[in-house]
């Protein structure tokens, strides 16, 4: 007589329950993965909005204008800078107390005269310089 492996026998009940553990356990993975799926999707959406509406208030802002005459995009700066940053620079500018002096340099295409006086100017030059290298290392 030959003795049989341990758990070889035929045993219905184990593998219903076997079936109905991999069941649940399957269910539940795929509960997570939609939740996860539309959760990164909020996200998304949640942030390009965000950045929209940063978009739009910073296309009121001299900001807007001294970034295109220093050859910066608006739009890329928006997606490539920390939120923390943007509002900084934005609300700077919104604060700053030489509007005439920024607008009239503005008007005469002579960003480096807000150099002086302008608390984003270092910084965007900065990123300006950034920006440069990193356009060049891609043509390389």
């Amino acid at each position: 007589m030959r003795a049989e492996p341990v758990g070889a026998r035929n045993q219905p009940g184990a593998t219903v329950s076997n079936l109905l553990t991999l069941s649940i356990i399957g269910f539940a993975l795929t509960i997570f993965s939609l939740s996860l799926a539309w959760g990164i999707v909020h996200n998304l959406r949640e942030g390009r909005q965000f950045r929209q509406q940063l978009a739009e208030r910073l296309s009121h802002l001299r900001l807007f204008r001294l970034m295109r005459m220093l050859g910066l995009d608006p739009h890329q700066y928006l997606h490539q800078e920390q939120i923390v940053d943007v509002e900084r620079h934005m609300r700077a500018c919104e604060a700053c107390a030489d509007t005439q002096s920024c607008e009239q340099a503005l008007n005469e295409h002579n960003p480096d005269a807000v150099a002086d006086y302008c608390a984003n100017f270092e910084e965007l030059q900065d990123l300006r310089k950034r920006t440069e290298k990193v356009d060049h290392e891609s043509v390389v």
